[in-house]
């Protein structure tokens, strides 16, 4: 049997790479634990998905309440993590979760520190968009980490608002609540108003969205997914999705109840957390659904191949981050 590390280089050889999802939940207050998605013979269904923990080999993992996850081939990086968990802000500081071996390690802290911020990833960089607070006011902040040659740059100025970044045909995006949706220009190293009264801004309210394929994906208000159409500026219904229970949006913040994310190529991953027992006790149960999408006629379409629940949690838990992983 080939040993595990040099399992993953010969996947990397032949071009082979394995998706594993991550999931990251605080449990009670301030309790975070890892999960991985794998397949179980001995599940009480006689065969199905669990969520299993993650068994770390040191005990640095860092505290996550206040930082954003990100992931990069088989690394998680833990941008802008708390130094000690009860300051209610960021540090500069950042871990990378090696997740061939379960082990964290510390990678160059962020030149500027920050309060408020958001961080995504194209081409093995991330990109965190920002501000922090300074002499009695608020000042902007763009850094971008190559995770490469670990450096980080500040290619220009950032943008005079805080709110969640994604990438949308291949640019940087930044959806604010009230200022409207810039894109990142990196030609000319500036940040450009694409829509006065973004559609896309109610997507703030929960951070449950993901990008697949330069597509943004996100949770409707009824439990539906949904995806936007940059060319009519709004979002459409994805179609087809044929066995999907309605996911919960309990009084509108579903972001601590869903989770969507990228699972392999042009395939989503849809994470919710739902009480099945009624009120009262106390248990809840994580279920995963794994989704193929598919571009046809101008429409997005999606074809739900498996869900399952996947692990019981107590009452209360909340999703921090899902990430697909290669290995």
């Amino acid at each position: 049997m080939v040993a595990s590390p040099e399992l993953y280089k010969v996947r990397s050889v032949l071009g082979l790479p394995e998706s594993c999802l991550y999931v990251c939940l605080r449990i009670g207050l301030g309790s975070y634990k890892w999960y991985t998605l794998s397949y179980s013979k001995s599940s009480s269904s006689g065969g199905g998905y669990v969520l299993s923990r993650v068994p770390m080999l040191d005990d640095g993992s860092p505290c996550v309440g206040y930082s954003d996850l990100v992931a990069v081939g088989s690394d998680i990086y833990n941008i802008g993590f708390a130094d000690k968990p009860s300051l209610p802000t960021p540090s500069s500081g950042v871990s990378i979760l090696d997740c061939r071996s379960n082990t964290w390690r510390k990678a160059p802290s962020m030149p500027v520190e920050l309060h408020e911020f958001s961080a995504r990833v194209l081409d093995r960089k991330i990109y965190v968009l920002g501000r922090y607070h300074q002499d009695g006011s608020w000042k902007k902040s763009f850094q971008v980490f190559n995770t490469t040659t670990q450096t980080w740059d500040l290619p220009c100025y950032g943008l005079n608002c805080h709110g969640i970044t994604c990438f949308i045909d291949g640019k940087l995006h930044a959806v604010t609540l009230f200022d409207g949706v810039f894109a990142f220009n990196s030609k000319q190293c500036r940040w450009e108003l694409v829509e006065q009264y973004p559609r896309m801004s109610d997507i703030m309210y929960s951070e449950s969205y993901c990008e697949i394929d330069n597509v943004l994906y996100s949770v409707s208000d009824d439990g539906a997914l949904r995806w936007y159409d940059t060319d009519e500026t709004r979002w459409r219904d994805l179609k087809g999705m044929v066995g999907l229970p309605k996911l919960p949006t309990p009084l509108g913040v579903c972001s601590l109840y869903v989770k969507l994310t990228g699972y392999g190529g042009g395939k989503m991953m849809v994470s919710w957390n739902r009480n099945l027992s009624g009120h009262g006790l106390q248990r809840d149960t994580i279920f995963c659904a794994k989704i193929a999408l598919e571009r046809r006629n101008g429409d997005c379409w999606g074809k739900l191949e498996w869900y399952d629940s996947v692990l019981s949690v107590p009452v209360g838990s909340d999703f921090v981050k899902v990430l697909d992983v290669t290995l």
